[in-house]
């Protein structure tokens, strides 16, 4: 499981689209020192190429292989939207993962959060959640 803190966790967020809420998250991770700028771009080629949408609300936006050189290091970071975000295709995303990661890291990340993936009621909860700690608790039970 994901080891979440409140430093990565960004509460109350507000995108118009994928495409602003993509660029928020870049721009936290580029805040935050995992990725150099210009990362955005590299997020939205990877969505153009495979959409990060993965079921249950959440998206898992990351950068394509061709902008690997971006990321200074592994890290993510946690966005709520609680009015939800349209990802496309019919699908509203409440729940953004946003991941730096060198090689294929991203892969451990997304692992770790298996026991998110398919529980809309877990991500309905955490939508909803009004303080870190409340979604903290609720991100990390198995």
């Amino acid at each position: 499981m994901l080891r979440l803190t409140e430093e990565a966790l960004h509460l109350q967020c507000r995108a118009a689209d994928k495409t602003e809420a993509i660029r928020i998250a870049a721009e936290a991770l580029e805040k935050s020192g995992y990725v150099k700028p210009g990362f955005f771009n590299g997020m939205m080629a990877r969505e153009r190429s495979v959409p990060t949408y993965i079921g249950a609300g959440i998206a898992f936006p990351h950068c394509a292989k061709e902008n690997l050189d971006l990321v200074i290091k592994t890290g993510f970071q946690v966005f709520q939207f609680p009015n939800g975000v349209s990802w496309g295709g019919g699908k509203v995303v409440f729940i953004v993962v946003a991941v730096a990661a060198t090689a294929n890291e991203h892969i451990d990340v997304l692992a770790g959060m298996a026991n998110l993936l398919g529980d809309e009621v877990k991500t309905t909860l955490l939508a909803k959640a009004t303080t870190k700690q409340q979604f903290i608790e609720q991100f990390e039970k198995a």
